[in-house]
């Protein structure tokens, strides 16, 4: 073989090496870790590289690789490779359990606060009162479900402004029941599409719209008007909208962190409510509720939104509780929430 060929191949193999540990590294650190654009940048440049290597190796050994192909453990190599592909594509046992797992160690773990970084969202901005709503996460913020929406001052409700796009598209599904709970990891067969009703309770029962089949989340047929809907935050943000109606209103922001759970919200809680145990194994402590009561006419033009309850852990009804004994992380979701205040500037003033 030629020195130049030989340092070829050399390289090819080092490089090759070097950034399967990288992808490997940045692999692991990705299934345990919160979700970091550099994080990502790094795994996806080492996948591009590794494949890269993968080429010039190829071609460096075409020919025995060319001879291994026609012996018959080419087949059960094929099949193997082949399965592992669709359970992980169709999230059969364990690959959903494995996914499941990950996403449960970064819900309950503390993450650093990052005041630098703030997602901006603009919604409906038309209308005469201007609400800008800012929220900053405390270390148990974890990609929840978020509605928010306006009552009257007597507690009816009146419009949503924001629903996290999973509860208004009823886009979760799982498949626990009151008799397989504890066995349903082994056998997701039996797995079929459903809405997760114990989300945002507080929110879905105060709109008022039953469905079909008695229930008050919106379907995958029936989603809410896109309008009103968006992706679920992963950080910090500021929402934007408006409202038109009286100057007195009340505002409420439910949320609601999947995987949380606890002692007293777990797989062996409530073991004959088939709701609470009828799902994705999210498992967890029920919804949050914040609010506040707000007067356009006290010239305020920020409110700090107050904890004022939770619902209810399988969401069979809207009540607010306000019994917090039980609930650990779900309280560390949110350090504060304000929403500013104003009329519309008419181009004409």
């Amino acid at each position: 073989m030629s020195q130049p060929k030989f340092i070829f191949r050399k390289i090819v193999s080092l490089s090759i090496a070097v950034s399967f540990i990288l992808l490997m590294i940045t692999g692991v650190l990705s299934y345990f870790k919160e979700y970091s654009r550099v994080l990502a940048t790094l795994h996806t440049t080492c996948g591009f590289l590794f494949s890269l290597g993968i080429l010039f190796h190829i071609s460096n050994n075409l020919s025995p690789i060319t001879n291994y192909l026609k012996g018959y453990i080419i087949l059960p190599i094929f099949l193997s490779v082949g399965m592992i592909f669709t359970g992980a594509y169709f999230q059969i046992f364990p690959f959903k359990l494995m996914m499941d797992i990950g996403a449960k160690l970064k819900a309950n773990s503390g993450k650093e606060l990052n005041l630098s970084q703030y997602e901006i969202a603009t919604m409906d901005i038309n209308n005469d009162i201007q609400l800008t709503i800012d929220l900053l996460r405390s270390e148990h913020y974890w990609h929840p479900q978020m509605a928010v929406w306006v009552e009257d001052t007597l507690g009816n409700y009146l419009e949503s402004l924001f629903v996290s796009k999973a509860t208004a598209q009823g886009l979760f599904f799982g498949g626990r029941s009151k008799d397989n709970f504890k066995t349903a990891d082994q056998n997701k067969e039996k797995s079929n599409d459903y809405r997760r009703v114990d989300a945002l309770p507080i929110w879905s029962h105060k709109r008022g719209v039953q469905y079909t089949d008695g229930m008050y989340v919106p379907t995958k047929e029936e989603p809410l008007p896109d309008a009103i809907t968006g992706a679920t935050f992963i950080d910090n943000f500021m929402l934007l909208s408006s409202m038109d109606g009286d100057s007195k209103f009340k505002l409420r922001i439910e949320l609601n962190v999947a995987f949380d759970d606890n002692e007293y919200y777990s797989e062996y809680d409530f073991p004959d409510d088939e709701i609470f145990h009828n799902g994705t194994g999210q498992l967890g402590q029920p919804s949050i509720l914040f609010g506040a009561e707000i007067n356009m006419n006290d010239n305020k033009e920020y409110y700090l939104l107050n904890l004022i309850g939770h619902g209810h852990h399988s969401g069979q009804n809207g009540l607010i509780y306000e019994d917090f004994s039980s609930l650990t992380t779900a309280l560390e979701i949110v350090e504060r929430i304000v929403v500013g205040v104003k009329m519309k500037v008419s181009n004409n003033e």
